[in-house]
Formats: structure tokens, C-alpha cells, sequence
């Protein structure tokens, strides 16, 4: 009975229930096949990278470490043409790894595997795959155990912490969140049962109605066909409608008694249905204060740490961008690039470069009337000027030995008009120490004069040294052109002949014939004025 009087509900919620499956499946096969189509245009590349992964993981159990490498830095160049960091990071921690079996130049390749890491938690910084990034981590503690470094595998360590913290509270959250989904899926449930009972009762009244009235026809109809057939007796009849009446009213009260107990029933359903809602809506807000609670607790926490995690962050590159000033402070741009990259700089020779130097005139008897803080703070004015003047053009200071000053140009980059822009740098410094020399004499102060000496040729330029770098310049024309300045006269620029022939015709320069300097015989120079012509 029950089921009839539902069965019109219940094909109303199956047609919703089938239309709502239908959506579903439609739009899980749409998303089939946007996911297929995605899969199958980076399967060529994906394919690809795993490929020299798999080699990778052969080559490193052979122990064949120089290959493992090959193919490490083979999947590296794939995800970055892709744009796939997390993979970049991957194949520069397999990279890491195989550096750090190697036994020969153990210090050269645990550098090298440092720096690979290091630019690992780089690419890993927006990346969730915290696994990997304790894994990165995990090596450059162990770097710094090996390097007895003890702040800076503790800082490690600490990162690691961090980020196994950060991972047990993201799993607290997830099940509270599945705690929260279930709950929201009871309420759900017991809204059905609510509206279910509403159209039992709706249905059971119109049924105990429609049983009231079929019973009144059907009695009265029968009294009526007993009155037709026994109206000759009329006591008997009387006493049959008595009796029929009697009955009559026993059938409607039982039936007024039976609507009762389905009223009553069904208010006793509603205030049970009632009591459990109240219930169940107390310990939803309950739960939810609880993890609104725990939510604002664990922000506060991970803001906390995401805040020191930042400052740190920001004081590590902080010293990079320091160190990195410092290295091209003391190095070219380019060598400096290349050191970075390789550990090494190759020394390259260069067919066309323009060297300067610099000597005092009596340095040696000047500095005796000088205490050494006055001598020092004296040289470090005059070379700091120096520095500032060929900032302006394009020349590569080398180095300053007691008094004399190195520079060239032309290098680490070719430029055709180096011996032009060595020039103009050099009729500077020595106008320059003109102008001091008056403003020095006029103070009754000490003061310095400078002979300077430039040639142009060829020689080898590179970094020596695997501590405190150096970019030196080797070759015949530094020779020369420190011959040159031997040679030369205060205040004045004494240029080799090849210099000359580069310059020539635009600026005053006076022919000194030719001039005989040490292991080289005669060279032909002259002598260039501070006046353009």
C-alpha cells in the first residue's frame, strides 16, 4: 500500500535522479576527451624525457657516472623547452646525484652538485611537490656534513622540518574537509527523508478520506436494496436499518479512530524528524566553530612561517646579489658568466688589444715623507679616479702593482676602435694629474706624476688561480707596452707605431724616432698631445 501511494513520487525522483546521471556522464566523457586530446599532444616529448630518465637510472646503477649525466642534462634541455620546471628540477637533482658518486675531482663535482640543487628549490619554489623538495634538500645537508659546515646543514635541516610540518597540517585539513563533505552529506539525507514523509502524509490523508466516503455509499446503497427487497416487513426491515445504522456507526468510528492513530503517528514522526534536525544543526555548528577555530589557528601558524620562510629568503638572495657584484667587481661580465656556469674560464686570445700602463715618477722617495695610512689613502684617491675615467669608455682594468696601473681594451668583447677609447682614457688621467698637481702644489701637499705607455697587439687573456681569481692578460704586447711606459716622460703618452697607424690623424702626436727598449731592440714611438688638432 505504502508503494502505491509512493509510486508517484518515486518516478518523479527517478526521472530527476537519471537526468542528473546523464549530465554527469556527459561531461565526464567531454573531459575523456580533452584529457586524451592533451596526453596525446605532449606524448612525443613526455615519451622523450622518460626515455632518458629510464637511461639515466641504468647508466647510474652500471655506476657509469659520466653517462647518467649526459642523460640527466638531455632531459633537462627537454623540460625546459617545454617550460616544465618541476621535471627540470627532477633531472637537475638526478644530475646532482651522479655528480656526487663521481671520485675524481670529488670537490670540483660536489660544488657542481650543490649548484644544481640549489637551483632545483629555485624552479621548485611555486611547485607542491614537497617530496622532492626534501629529497633536494636531504643532498645539500648532507653537502654541508661533508664540508663541516654546521649553520648551514642545520638551516637545512630546518627546511626540511618546515616542510614535512607543512605537509602534516595540508593532510589535517584535507580530513577535516572530508569529515565536513560527510556531515553536509547527512543533512542532504535527512532533508530527503524530511520532504518523504511530507508526501506519505499527504498521501495517507487523501487515503483515509477516499476509504471514509466509498464506505458511507457502499452501507447506504446496501441499506437501501434491503429496504426495496423487505418493505413488507417493516419490522423487520426497521430492526435490519437499526441494526445496519449500528454498524454504520461502528465502521465510521473505527475509521475516525484508525485517522487518528495515522494523525498521531505522523506527529510523533515530524517531532522526532524535528528533534534530530535541532540536534544534528547544533553539532553542525558545533564542528564547524571547531575547525573554523583549527583553520584560523593553523593560518596564523603557516602565515607565521611563510613570513620567516620569506625574510629568509629574501636575506639568502640578498648575499647572492652581493656576491655576485663582488665576482664582477673582480671579473668581466662574460668570464664572470661563464665561471658560474662551467667552474672554469677558458683563456682566449685576442688579435687586437690595446694595453695600458702607468708608473709614478719618485714614487719610492714620495712615499718616504708619507706614513703608510697617508701613502695608502693616497694611492687609493689617484687609482680610484683612475678607475672612475676608464668607467667612461671601454676598457677592463687588470690590476695595480705598488704604483703602476694595468688596464686594456679590446677585450673580453672586440671592439676595432679600442686603441681610440685607450687613448682618450689616457690623455684624461694624465690631464687629470695635471689639474691635482697645481691644486696640491698650491696646498704645499705632496703629489704624484705619471709616465704612461700603450701598445696594440695581440695576446691571451683568462682567469689563474682556483682561489681568489684573477683575469690577467699574458703575452708580447703587455711587454711592450711596459717598455713603452719605461720609456716614456712625465705627463705625456708614449704610443707605439702600431698604436700610431690607428689613431693617426686625429690627434697631435710627435714623432720620436726609433727607441731601443730591453729584448726587443729599436721600436719606433711617439708621443701624443692632450689638444685634438
Amino acid at each position: 500500500m505504502i508503494y502505491l501511494i509512493m509510486r508517484p513520487s518515486l518516478k518523479c525522483l527517478t526521472k530527476q535522479y537519471s537526468r542528473f546521471i546523464f549530465q554527469k556522464l556527459f561531461l565526464l566523457f567531454l573531459l575523456i576527451i580533452f584529457h586524451s586530446s592533451f596526453i596525446f599532444a605532449q606524448n612525443d616529448w613526455k615519451n622523450e624525457y622518460d626515455i632518458h630518465f629510464q637511461n639515466w637510472e641504468h647508466f647510474q646503477d652500471k655506476k657509469d657516472y659520466n653517462r647518467a649525466i649526459e642523460q640527466a642534462e638531455k632531459a633537462f634541455l627537454i623540460a625546459e623547452k617545454n617550460n616544465q620546471k618541476e621535471l627540470m628540477a627532477k633531472a637537475l637533482s638526478k644530475e646532482g646525484e651522479s655528480l656526487l658518486k663521481k671520485t675524481k675531482r670529488v670537490k670540483r663535482n660536489r660544488k657542481l652538485a650543490e649548484e644544481n640543487f640549489s637551483e632545483c628549490l629555485y624552479l621548485l619554489t611555486n611547485s607542491k611537490n614537497s617530496s622532492l623538495k626534501i629529497e633536494v634538500l636531504e643532498q645539500l645537508k648532507l653537502i654541508a656534513q661533508q664540508q663541516n659546515d654546521i649553520p648551514k646543514a642545520t638551516m637545512f635541516n630546518a627546511q626540511i622540518e618546515k616542510i614535512k610540518n607543512i605537509n602534516y597540517a595540508q593532510q589535517q585539513n584535507q580530513s577535516l574537509e572530508l569529515k565536513k563533505e560527510k556531515l553536509e552529506g547527512q543533512v542532504t539525507q535527512l532533508a530527503d527523508k524530511t520532504e518523504i514523509l511530507t508526501l506519505q502524509r499527504e498521501a495517507l490523508t487523501q487515503r483515509v478520506n477516499s476509504l471514509t466516503q466509498a464506505q458511507l455509499e457502499s452501507q447506504l446503497v446496501i441499506a437501501l436494496q434491503k429496504n426495496q427487497v423487505d418493505s413488507f416487513r417493516y419490522k423487520n426491515m426497521t430492526d435490519s436499518l437499526l441494526l445496519h445504522q449500528s454498524e454504520l456507526v461502528l465502521a465510521e468510528q473505527a475509521s475516525k479512530l484508525e485517522l487518528q492513530k495515522s494523525q498521531i503517528d505522523l506527529q510523533e514522526s515530524q517531532i522526532d524528524l524535528h528533534t534530530s534536525q535541532r540536534n544534528f544543526g547544533f553539532a553542525l555548528v558545533a564542528i564547524i566553530g571547531i575547525l573554523a577555530i583549527g583553520a584560523i589557528a593553523r593560518y596564523l601558524e603557516s602565515k607565521k612561517h611563510f613570513t620567516i620562510l620569506s625574510s629568509k629568503n629574501k636575506m639568502i638572495e640578498l648575499e647572492r646579489n652581493k656576491a655576485e657584484e663582488l665576482l664582477l667587481n673582480i671579473l668581466p661580465a662574460v668570464v664572470a658568466n661563464e665561471l658560474k656556469i662551467n667552474g672554469t674560464a677558458q683563456a682566449k686570445r685576442f688579435d687586437n688589444a690595446t694595453v695600458f700602463f702607468s708608473d709614478f715618477k719618485n714614487f719610492s722617495g714620495i712615499a718616504k715623507s708619507l706614513s703608510p695610512e697617508k701613502l695608502v689613502h693616497e694611492l687609493d684617491y689617484y687609482f680610484k679616479a683612475f678607475d672612475k675615467i676608464i668607467g667612461k669608455y671601454n676598457i677592463e682594468k687588470i690590476k695595480t702593482i705598488g704604483d703602476a696601473y694595468m688596464c686594456v681594451s679590446g677585450l673580453p668583447e672586440e671592439d676595432a676602435n679600442n686603441a681610440m677609447e685607450m687613448l682618450k682614457a689616457a690623455l684624461e688621467i694624465q690631464s687629470f694629474l695635471q689639474k691635482l698637481k697645481i691644486e696640491k702644489t698650491k696646498n704645499n701637499e705632496p703629489f704624484f706624476e705619471a709616465r704612461i705607455g700603450l701598445h696594440t697587439g695581440p695576446l691571451i687573456a683568462g682567469v689563474v688561480g682556483s682561489k681568489k681569481f684573477a683575469y690577467d692578460i699574458w703575452g708580447d704586447t703587455v711587454n711592450v707596452a711596459a717598455r713603452l711606459e719605461a720609456s716614456g716622460e712625465v705627463g705625456k703618452v708614449n704610443i707605439s707605431s702600431t698604436t700610431y697607424n690607428l689613431i693617426k690623424g686625429k690627434y697631435k702626436c710627435t714623432s720620436r724616432g726609433k727607441v731601443a727598449i730591453k729584448n726587443r731592440g729599436e721600436v719606433e714611438m711617439f708621443f701624443v698631445g692632450v689638444n685634438k688638432e
